[in-house]
């Protein structure tokens, strides 16, 4: 005897439901990071979500393409409330997503400019919004002295400096691959990429111990998330 329509109806809606509740439940962690909030990062997945459903069909939904959303949508939201401002590298991220050449250009520019500690900091905190004190964190550096070294930054980004004869300057083979990983990182939207091999950049030797015994327990870990 076939099933009855409304059973099957009612179980596809049941899959349905479950696979969204899996799909809201993953993105949880990554919006309360962005947010730095629990009830905001709630809101945040949840609107995402939403977002996600009015525009693809539930069977295309997958984590990365929510976290994107979600990652797009807070920042227009942040720029609308004028929480904060998101400077030239951010503004550059924004068009370089679509242009690997740009990206490439921004982040030499930087790397220019800046002392490899400097660009690192700058880039962290305005491309990808991390606070000060998690910064610090991160590098096993004091709050005073992550603000010291962006106040610096922006001192050299606004006279035009360069970093030249620099005593912390990097080798080449160095210098390429922080280009490299600060590239991905842009165009793939994850900043993971970067963190995870900062302990082995020379000016980041003395992290590694601390990333190790910190990165199981740190918010960090929710960019592992498969994509």
């Amino acid at each position: 005897m076939p099933m009855n329509r409304s059973i099957v109806m009612s179980e596809n809606q049941k899959e349905m439901n479950e696979s969204l509740r899996k799909l809201y439940n993953g993105l949880q962690p990554y919006c309360r990071f962005l947010t730095r909030s629990k009830w905001d990062g709630d809101d945040l997945a949840q609107e995402s979500l939403v977002r996600a459903v009015q525009n693809y069909p539930v069977s295309q939904l997958h984590p990365s393409l929510l976290k994107k959303i979600a990652f797009h949508f807070w920042i227009d939201t942040m720029r609308r409330k004028k929480i904060n401002e998101v400077e030239w590298i951010c503004d550059q991220h924004s068009e370089a997503k679509v242009d690997p050449s740009a990206t490439l250009e921004t982040v030499q520019k930087l790397l220019e400019k800046l002392t490899p500690k400097q660009a690192v900091i700058f880039f962290l905190h305005e491309a990808f919004l991390f606070r000060i004190k998690e910064i610090a964190e991160l590098l096993n550096m004091t709050e005073t002295g992550i603000k010291a070294i962006l106040y610096r930054a922006r001192r050299r980004l606004e006279k035009g400096n360069t970093a030249e004869n620099d005593p912390n300057s990097l080798s080449e083979k160095d210098t390429s691959v922080l280009i490299e990983l600060m590239c991905q990182s842009l165009l793939e939207e994850e900043p993971h990429v970067l963190i995870e091999h900062l302990p082995h950049l020379p000016m980041f030797t003395q992290t590694e111990a601390l990333f190790r015994t910190r990165h199981s327990n740190s918010p960090l870990h929710i960019f592992r998330m498969a994509a």
